[in-house]
C-alpha cells in the first residue's frame, strides 16, 4: 500500500499549522511532491522563511509501531507528544489552502535558487541549497527536495517512499527539530552536503496512481 503525508509547521508559541498535499494540486506520496518547485512543499518553506519552526513530514503508517531504538523521528520526542501530533496530522483540522499563500512564496525554492540556506538550529548546521541542487540533480533534472525527506516520519512503510541508497540513513533525523530557511548562514553552523537521489524514474511512478487515490484524503 502506499503511504500518504502530511506536513505539520509548529511555531515558536506551539501553534501547529497543517498542510497537505491536494490543496497544492500535488499527490500524497514522497515520490510524488518531494521535489524542488514543487509547490506544496515550497509552502512549508514558506512558513520557515526567516522564522524558525519544528517540522514534520507525517506519513499515515509511521503511528505503528513507534520504535525510539529505530525512528529518527522517536529520538525528537515522548511517544505521547507523537501521537498528538499525529491525531492533527490525519485528524478534521482544516488544512492551510493555497490561497493562503502568494505566487511568489509558492516558488520560493526552485532550480534557480541561489543564496537560500536551510538551517537546523537544534543541531547547529546547514544545508547550502545551491549546492544541493547541483550536486543532486539526475540527468534527467530530476531533483529530491531535501525538506520533506529530512523531516519524514514512517519512510520505508510504503509504496512511494524514498528507497535510494544515497543518505537513506539521514531520511528523518531533522523531524521536529528547528528548522529555518534564510539567505544568512548563522555563525559557527557547520555545512552538511546530503544527496538525495534513487534510480528510478518518475514516470513508473505517475502511471501507477490515478486521481481517485489522490482524492481520498480529501473527503
Amino acid at each position: 500500500m502506499g503511504q500518504y503525508y502530511t506536513a505539520l509547521a509548529i511555531d515558536g508559541e506551539n501553534k501547529v499549522k497543517k498542510l497537505k498535499p491536494y490543496e497544492f494540486d500535488s499527490f500524497n506520496k514522497l515520490w510524488e511532491h518531494a521535489w524542488i518547485g514543487n509547490k506544496f512543499v515550497n509552502a512549508v518553506y514558506s512558513l520557515l522563511h526567516d522564522r524558525p519552526c519544528k517540522i514534520a513530514w507525517i506519513g499515515d503508517y509511521s503511528d505503528n509501531p513507534y520504535d525510539p531504538n529505530a525512528d529518527a523521528y522517536a529520538k525528537a520526542l515522548t511517544h505521547e507528544e507523537f501521537m498528538r501530533m499525529y491525531k492533527i496530522a490525519w485528524g478534521k483540522a482544516e488544512p492551510l489552502k493555497s490561497s493562503n499563500f502568494t505566487r511568489k512564496q509558492l516558488k520560493l525554492v526552485n532550480r534557480a535558487t541561489k543564496r537560500g540556506y536551510l538551517v537546523n538550529h537544534d543541531l547547529k548546521c546547514y544545508l547550502d541549497m545551491a549546492a544541493y541542487i547541483r550536486r543532486s540533480t539526475k540527468a534527467n533534472g530530476q531533483c529530491f527536495n531535501p525538506l520533506p525527506l529530512l523531516t519524514a516520519c514512517g519512510n520505508g512503510r510504503g509504496n512511494g517512499d524514498y528507497e535510494g541508497q544515497s543518505c537513506y540513513e539521514d531520511v528523518g533525523t531533522w523531524a521536529f527539530h528547528r528548522l529555518e530557511y534564510t539567505d544568512r548562514i548563522p555563525e559557527g553552523y557547520s555545512e552538511k552536503e546530503y544527496r538525495f537521489i534513487e534510480e528510478r524514474d518518475t514516470c513508473t511512478v505517475f502511471l501507477s496512481v490515478n486521481l481517485d487515490e489522490k482524492m481520498k484524503h480529501k473527503n
